[in-house]
């Protein structure tokens, strides 16, 4: 069943707006679209296909926390990554813009197809009202972002758009109410029990509610945890679904992990199409052709930042394999010649250190290790364009397992099922050769997510529950604490006389 449903987007052509308060002019709503009953399948694949930004995600907004940085690396990369780095950024960063724009795209387009669905003549066929679900799923998963990392932003649930009344405000707890509403329905009677890979069911829905949850003082403010609710909802996904825990962690990444049991909703790739890409390997590694084959040319930009990757506590751990380090040979053993930024040619080498006097401004080429999580076991299947056919996971039940414990931990510190379920995800049922966790504290348990989830996008999340996104860190002064929630771009606030900004921006 690999990616053949969502493969049918790339021959449903999408136009639609950016933004959220910007009129959503798309295919999705034409007249002469949704005729025919199989043709829902088709608009539901294009509100999928946007989920492509989730690659972006991960790594640009990924960058402003302690388990990557896009250094400068003389002209390369220079540009407004590193102030997300150095927790500098403004409501004018090009970065942060786009991801406002590109989870505005993902509301947009789940709104005109279910505007669509509900002005046809199947609005109320019980297939096309689970495809609908699926669509109002994708939009709930957008503004969850929203809430997370922008805070207070409109709520828009309707394609039609009136220029002169542009959409308001709404807060940050509203737009958290909103996700919370929708997710507990869709998780009880919208959504069916199991689905097809690549599309979600009701266990999809719980896992993002329990997230929703883990984050809700967060979210809302102290006083109101929702530990016991994470807690009730890990257990029913862990005793009603068919997810587990894979032995090998490598297979949660391989090329074919569209076969993987632990992977609860991903953003779908192929690298025979422009979308949605995994375009992991190209953002961070140089030219490592020799190594994993004629495809593995990238542009040499992200990095994991020293501490984090010294942040594993057990050499054997094969989550270290990771990250690409030290020198690199090719596939017959041979070391990789290649020029350095002094111009001598030597071994390949990528320095856990940065040597370079000011790394984040004007690293060397060669400083850092590279993210090489979908490269573990090599370049797979049959690769046709720059993107990998690895899917990205986004929910995965190591991930319901690891929120199970930290909820359990929250109520009672001394939690026994809390430590099992971490060292049975640190351990992989005991198929990862490190030692067992003895007791857990909140920084063992924050560790041991960064260990698990490195460059899965949820990294900045975990910080700021956890009380240490201020902190200082590699090449990171002490921020403030406006800085946990991203700026409304400013392009937003000049188009749209309701919306304010952020405080302290």
């Amino acid at each position: 069943m690999k990616k053949i449903f969502l493969l049918l987007a790339i021959i449903y052509s999408v136009s639609a707006c950016t933004d959220l308060d910007i009129d959503p002019h798309s295919k999705l709503t034409d007249d002469t679209a949704y005729k025919e009953k199989n043709e829902f399948l088709n608009g539901l694949a294009a509100v999928y296909t946007t989920l492509g930004e989730w690659s972006e995600i991960v790594y640009k907004a990924g960058a402003s926390s302690d388990e990557m940085i896009f250094p400068a690396r003389g002209g390369d990369w220079k540009g407004h990554l590193q102030a997300i780095h150095s927790h500098a950024w403004d409501a004018d960063n090009d970065e942060l813009r786009g991801r406002y724009t590109g989870i505005s795209n993902i509301i947009a387009v789940s709104n005109a197809f279910i505007d669509a669905v509900d002005n046809s003549a199947f609005k109320n066929d019980a297939d096309i009202q689970v495809i609908r679900s699926e669509a109002r799923f994708v939009r709930a998963f957008a503004y969850f972002l929203m809430v997370d990392m922008f805070g207070n932003v409109p709520l828009v649930t309707s394609s039609v758009y009136d220029a002169n009344n542009p959409p308001k405000q709404n807060s940050r707890a509203e737009i958290y109410k909103f996700v919370e509403d929708e997710l507990k329905e869709l998780s009880t009677a919208a959504l069916p029990e199991t689905s097809v890979y690549g599309r979600v069911n009701k266990y999809t829905a719980k896992t993002l509610l329990a997230k929703l949850y883990l984050n809700a003082e967060v979210y809302l403010g102290t006083g109101n945890a929702k530990w016991q609710e994470v807690a009730t909802l890990t257990q029913e996904i862990m005793t009603g679904s068919d997810y587990v825990l894979e032995d090998d962690f490598k297979k949660v990444f391989a090329w074919d992990n569209f076969n993987s049991k632990e992977i609860i909703f991903a953003m779908v790739c192929n690298s025979s199409y422009n979308s949605p890409e995994n375009i992991s390997y190209l953002f961070s590694i140089g030219d490592l052709r020799a190594k994993y084959g004629s495809f593995a040319s990238g542009w040499n930009g992200a990095s994991v930042l020293p501490t984090f990757y010294r942040s594993y506590d057990d050499a054997n751990d094969v989550r270290l394999e990771a990250f690409v380090v030290g020198p690199q040979f090719d596939t017959q053993g041979n070391p990789i010649i290649q020029t350095d930024d002094s111009g001598v040619n030597r071994q390949l080498t990528y320095t856990i250190d940065y040597l370079g006097a000011d790394p984040v401004n004007n690293a060397d080429h060669w400083d850092g290790g590279r993210g090489g999580k979908y490269l573990m076991d090599g370049i797979g299947g049959t690769m046709i364009e720059r993107g990998l056919n690895n899917d990205m996971p986004i929910l995965r039940y190591a991930d319901v397992l690891m929120m199970r414990a930290e909820a359990l931990f929250r109520i009672d510190p001394s939690s026994a099922e809390a430590l099992t379920l971490v060292n049975q995800v640190r351990t992989r049922n005991g198929h990862n050769p490190v030692y067992t966790l003895p007791s857990l504290t909140a920084d063992v348990l924050l560790a041991e997510r960064g260990r698990e989830f490195a460059w899965e996008g949820w990294r900045r999340n975990d910080q700021i529950r956890f009380d240490k996104w201020g902190i200082a860190w590699d090449f990171k002064t002490v921020s403030d604490a406006k800085y946990k929630l991203f700026p409304i771009p400013q392009v937003q606030i000049d188009s749209n006389p309701n919306l304010k900004q952020n405080d302290g921006y």
